[in-house]
């Protein structure tokens, strides 16, 4: 009887023959909450589908309070014409055309406006994996299949796989036509919505007070401490450490122990940058 087990690996699954499927993990609880719904279509291809968040935020919360009795604040709209206070059922969107115009739009007239991709993560076509820059990801969500695209769903996932390709495409998420990329993340499909061309900056201007010459031995000496400090990226091994000193002077106030503030050290500038290289990198073998 043959007992050899079933492949195990990513590489193994896809080259087996025939083709294995396996029910995917897509990293989220089956009660999950999904945030929009919708269909993956290309060609003439349709697979239905959830998004899901795939992250979320850890920053600690702040109520502003009065500093006298130490009570919630509120924050109302005030019209400066008026000298009022204006309640939401009182406000409406405009848009500045001009300096001091605006043409006014309901959420009605807003909701209204449909674009072609409103229900749809429409592809556009397929690019290699290192074509997109890191500045284009602006947030990421898991994708869900629905009931009856479980089979279509893992299709193009193992596909975009083994081509070693994003796919990218265009999607109206939240009143908004987004640019987006698919692309396959362990077991699931994520999606990113992506920032377009002209919502991404170019670099600040670098001061050229004098010409920049970088020696063979300096630079030699930077790829030495590069290598010394290469490493396999473990997202466990690091925490928000700003976040717990914050959370260990809250514990400390509320238990009315006396919180110091230590003194800010000012970190001086590398005055002389061969000798700080030779430093780091003895200091890295030493690690």
């Amino acid at each position: 009887m043959d007992t050899k087990p079933p492949p195990q690996s990513l590489s193994e699954l896809l080259t087996s023959h025939p083709p294995i499927y396996i029910p995917p993990t897509h990293g989220f609880s089956p009660m999950a909450r999904a945030v929009w719904s919708g269909a993956i279509t290309f060609g003439l291809v349709n697979i239905p589908i959830k998004v899901y968040g795939a992250t979320e935020e850890k920053d600690l919360r702040f109520t502003t309070l009065h500093a006298t009795c130490k009570t919630p604040l509120k924050r109302p709209y005030m019209c400066p014409t008026c000298n009022v206070p204006v309640e939401s059922k009182e406000m409406v969107k405009g848009y500045e055309y001009g300096k001091g115009n605006y043409v006014l739009l309901s959420e009605e007239e807003m909701d209204a406006v449909e674009v072609e991709t409103s229900k749809a993560v429409s592809v556009l076509g397929f690019v290699d994996v290192d074509e997109i820059g890191p500045l284009f990801y602006e947030k990421s969500y898991f994708l869900g299949p629905e009931e009856t695209s479980v089979k279509p769903f893992e299709l193009l996932r193992q596909a975009l796989v083994r081509t070693d390709k994003v796919a990218v495409a265009q999607a109206t998420l939240w009143k908004k036509e987004h640019l987006v990329a698919l692309r396959p993340i362990g077991s699931g499909l994520v999606l990113t919505v992506l920032f377009y061309e002209n919502e991404v900056k170019g670099p600040p201007e670098i001061p050229m007070t004098r010409p920049v010459v970088i020696a063979d031995e300096e630079l030699e000496l930077a790829t030495k401490l590069i290598s010394e400090l290469t490493m396999e990226f473990g997202p466990a091994k690091y925490k928000d450490r700003y976040r717990e000193a914050l959370l260990n002077m809250i514990e400390a106030k509320v238990a009315g122990k006396e919180v110091e503030v230590p003194p800010k050290v000012e970190v001086a500038p590398t005055q002389d940058l061969m000798a700080a290289l030779r430093a780091s990198l003895e200091a890295a073998k030493k690690a």
